[in-house]
């Protein structure tokens, strides 16, 4: 969708008995705020439904088993110890909310915060020597931080992760500026707007009738969440069950 779309509901709507939009287009003076109320609507939004998904290439190095995926740690940073695999062109923004998959370079999925032990076969030139546990898994230190075990093959790993809801770029052009949400989820957004313009800070206060407005656009956008969790199914990669679905980093 894009941006003056939501204007124009937001004026049929919400703000239509406002001054804001009483006249069937935004009012200039109010722009700006409404913008800033949007851009938090769809980060929350962001945060309740799979939404975005990015993804990076980790590269591993030679006796470093903890890796902190943030910019300062990309290849397009001039870092040289850098581990993230991007370019100037497309730089990695650090956008991470929750990883949910990593890959090798095989294709092969990792299993996320727990320890698996296999049997590894040692065999030489001279017989069987007796079989000793190789351990795998990746750990997770924060939300954005891996431990790998020690002695991990070195190698490209494929991090596919939620992203963190795009900043609104170019607002001063509703008409181009995309909003990266799927067009039903509007209802919501609209309902998240509502709420919050009408229930600003100190609202109970400056007015009774602002503020009860507002509680009752707060319940429409908890309705709408509702409806859309219930309707919608959810497009995040489930991967293998491990500890971290269990117990995961939100």
């Amino acid at each position: 969708m894009f941006l003056k779309e939501v204007h124009d509901h937001l004026v049929s709507s919400e703000l239509s008995k406002h001054v804001a939009g009483e006249s069937g287009e935004l009012n200039p003076v109010w722009k700006g705020r409404i913008n800033l109320i949007i851009q938090a609507g769809i980060a929350d939004l962001n945060k309740l439904f799979a939404i975005r998904e990015n993804e990076l290439l980790l590269r591993t190095k030679l006796g470093k088993d903890v890796y902190e995926l943030v910019s300062a740690n990309a290849v397009s940073t001039g870092n040289p110890y850098a581990f993230i695999i991007d370019t100037v062109e497309e730089p990695f923004k650090d956008d991470i909310m929750q990883i949910h998959r990593i890959t090798n370079s095989n294709g092969d999925s990792l299993w996320l915060n727990t320890d698996v032990a296999y049997l590894q076969p040692n065999e030489n030139l001279y017989g069987v020597r007796p079989s000793y546990f190789a351990h795998t898994g990746i750990n997770f230190l924060a939300y954005n931080t891996l431990k790998l075990t020690k002695g991990h093959d070195l190698g490209d790993l494929l991090v596919q992760y939620k992203a963190k809801a795009k900043p609104l770029v170019g607002t001063d052009t509703p008409e181009t500026c995309f909003i990266d949400l799927p067009d039903h989820f509007m209802n919501a957004l609209c309902a998240y707007v509502g709420s919050r313009f009408f229930n600003p800070a100190g609202a109970e206060i400056i007015g009774k009738g602002m503020y009860h407005e507002g509680s009752n656009y707060a319940a429409i956008y908890q309705n709408e969440v509702k409806t859309l969790k219930e309707n919608l199914a959810s497009i995040a990669s489930i991967g293998e069950n491990t500890n971290f679905y269990r117990n995961g980093w939100a």
